[in-house]
């Protein structure tokens, strides 16, 4: 079970770096054309377009069948696996603003 949630999370952050590197991308941000120019800090991906796909199709429909926990997973992915940068946007996600 162990190697199938390590498994999952290397192929989730494979497809992060497949969604930013890829220049067709699939919806998700991606760096300006100037971001390009200057070199991209983004590590390449070590996973196949037919691999990142299947991944893609996957998030999509966890998106399709629960929004908040597919845009969490994409924002902790996306956002290179920062907890801090998810916790701001929930409130955003759920539609609650939080006063302090």
């Amino acid at each position: 079970m162990r190697r199938a949630v390590d498994e999952t999370a290397w192929l989730l952050e494979q497809w992060a770096r497949w969604s930013k590197f890829n220049t067709d991308n699939v919806g998700y941000p991606s760096s300006t054309p100037f971001a390009r120019m200057a070199g991209s800090s983004v590590r390449s991906p070590v996973i196949t377009d037919q691999e990142a796909a299947k991944v893609d199709m996957a998030v999509s429909k966890l998106r399709a069948r629960d929004g908040v926990m597919g845009e969490v997973v994409c924002l902790y992915y996306m956002a290179g696996e920062n907890l801090f940068y998810v916790v701001r946007h929930i409130p955003k996600l759920i539609g609650v603003k939080l006063t302090f």
